[in-house]
């Protein structure tokens, strides 16, 4: 069986479409955390655990897509990986009563 190559438009399309699962996942981390910048009505309080499964999920996909991303790509994901492990930190010294 041929393996489909894909064209210029599929990948810029499937990067997109990344980039974006990559960014809702940061929206649901940060909800979770506490931390994001425009919480809906009745966001439910801190939940560090959910945090940290945000977190573990974006960690899965960066080592399963090692290799396979565009430059932005990896860029993205790296950046917001970042930023979720920094203000997982931080949340979690609050919670534990280290401010």
């Amino acid at each position: 069986m041929a393996e489909h190559q894909k064209t210029d438009i599929e990948s810029a399309e499937t990067g997109e479409v990344f980039i974006r699962f990559v960014m809702m996942q940061q929206q649901q981390a940060l909800l979770a955390l506490g931390r994001h910048p425009n919480p809906p009505p009745g966001v439910p309080p801190r939940n560090l655990a959910l945090a940290r499964v945000f977190l573990e999920q974006l960690e899965m996909i960066r080592v399963k897509t090692s290799g396979n991303l565009a430059p932005g790509e990896a860029q993205v994901l790296e950046r917001v990986l970042a930023g979720i492990r920094a203000g997982y930190a931080e949340e979690s010294k609050k919670a534990a009563g280290f401010s």
